[in-house]
Formats: structure tokens, C-alpha cells, sequence
């Protein structure tokens, strides 16, 4: 294989990933745009109200002092500190929370594929009269 054909079978693999990851950033950030816009504020998780001071405060019921207490009594802190972590991590799959995961996977893919195109490339001819 001599070294043009070689230039164009890269500077193609080279296109094709800079399309790609056109392709990815465009529609990544705008199914982010789109979640982001019609998502919800935040569900009602509430179990039950707790009224200090004449103001109802809703409560979850994984934030319960009793719920707490259970799970502090069979898993202990590292029990406690998995509940939360898990919480956490569900959280990122719905609502405003999913648009912000979405638009960095978006660009963090888009990132990778723009430097895999721009490391494709084939060394420049040292004699530039070739």
C-alpha cells in the first residue's frame, strides 16, 4: 500500500469520527435541551407531613427518624452511608438531574471521538516536494 492510499483510508476513518462526534454532541445536547425543559421541578416522595410551628414539612420515608434508627440497627453506618449513596444514584436517572448526565456523557464521547480523529492522522512527508 503506497503512502496516498494510506492519507485517504485515514483522512476517511478520520472523517467518519469527526461526523460521529458532530453527530453525538448535536443530539446528545439536544435530548439534553429537550429532558431539560420537560422534566418536573421534583417529585412528592413524602410519607408523611411533620407540622413544626403550624407549617407542614413533607417527610420521605427513608428520611424518617425511625427509618433511620432500622437501618443504622442492621447495617450499621456503612448501612446507612450504602442507603444514601444508592438514593443518590437513582436520583441522576430522572428529571433535571438526567438532562446534566445526558449533555456531560454527550460531550465527554464527542470529546473522545474528536481526539481518536485527531490522533489518526498519518505522519507529514518530511520532504514537502513529494
Amino acid at each position: 500500500m503506497n503512502r496516498q492510499d494510506m492519507r485517504n483510508r485515514f483522512s476517511s476513518l478520520q472523517l467518519s469520527l469527526y461526523l460521529i462526534a458532530a453527530a453525538v454532541l448535536l443530539v446528545g445536547l439536544l435530548s439534553a435541551g429537550l429532558i431539560y425543559r420537560t422534566s418536573a421541578e421534583q417529585e412528592n416522595r413524602a410519607a408523611s407531613y411533620q407540622i413544626i410551628g403550624g407549617n407542614a414539612y413533607p417527610v420521605a420515608a427513608d428520611d424518617s427518624k425511625a427509618y433511620l434508627r432500622d437501618m443504622e440497627l442492621y447495617g450499621g453506618t456503612a448501612g446507612i452511608l450504602i442507603a444514601d449513596f444508592n438514593r443518590w444514584l437513582g436520583s441522576l436517572w430522572h428529571g433535571k438531574r438526567l438532562a446534566y448526565v445526558l449533555a456531560i456523557f454527550s460531550v465527554g464521547i464527542a470529546y473522545i471521538c474528536f481526539s481518536v480523529a485527531r490522533g489518526q492522522m498519518p505522519d507529514q512527508p518530511e520532504n514537502p516536494d513529494r
